[in-house]
């Protein structure tokens, strides 16, 4: 098989899609999808453009929930996958995104009070993580944000042997090269399963 160059625009070869869930300075929460991630123990680095309300309700209030849709949500994920809670977003393309105040009810999302943080976490994500941030590094127009998790949910029919979520019933919604996505059957397991 023959390889080629090429320069794709992004490079989104396949991550969990995250529905981001943080409070402005007057305590409201807004959510915000976001593809960028990747964990290590209890430590999540997440990367966010510095100029959307996510990154400024993060600076007022350094938390967030981690609420993770499954393959079915897709549909409500995208209808708030074009809009902002933020007035004016400097340098981004005009008419891409339109402002909307209520993410939760455009997108047909129920608010659930979190435990540990101020931010809502969203009832119909079956996993959710509660998280604390821990440093920023702020790039050239994005963020490298590092959160400590601090509690973690998951419906009931995912658990197993108590704490540990069941991968053959865990079906996450994939952002894959700008499509939503699931998983295929499951191929093996890793020594460590």
């Amino acid at each position: 098989m023959m390889h080629i160059e090429i320069n794709p625009q992004m490079f989104y070869y396949g991550f969990p899609v995250i529905l981001l869930t943080t409070c402005d300075s007057t305590g409201k929460t807004n959510i915000t999808p976001i593809s960028s991630s990747w964990c290590l123990g209890n430590n999540v680095v997440i990367g966010l453009s510095t100029q959307g309300k996510a990154y400024e309700n993060l600076l007022a209030c350094p938390e967030a929930v981690l609420n993770l849709p499954d393959e079915q949500l897709w549909q409500k994920v995208e209808a708030i996958a074009d809009v902002t809670a933020k007035m004016e977003i400097p340098n981004f393309k005009k008419g891409i995104y339109s402002f909307c105040d209520d993410k939760f009810t455009k997108g047909n999302f129920t608010s659930q009070a979190s435990q540990k943080i101020k931010p809502a976490r969203i009832l119909e994500c079956p996993i959710q993580a509660e998280t604390q941030i821990s440093a920023i590094t702020e790039r050239e127009g994005y963020a490298i944000i590092e959160l400590k998790i601090v509690q973690v949910y998951a419906q009931s029919d995912l658990v197993f042997q108590e704490n540990k979520i069941n991968p053959e019933k865990w079906k996450p919604l994939i952002y894959n090269f700008r499509h939503y996505q699931g998983l295929t059957e499951c191929l093996g397991k890793n020594f460590r399963a």
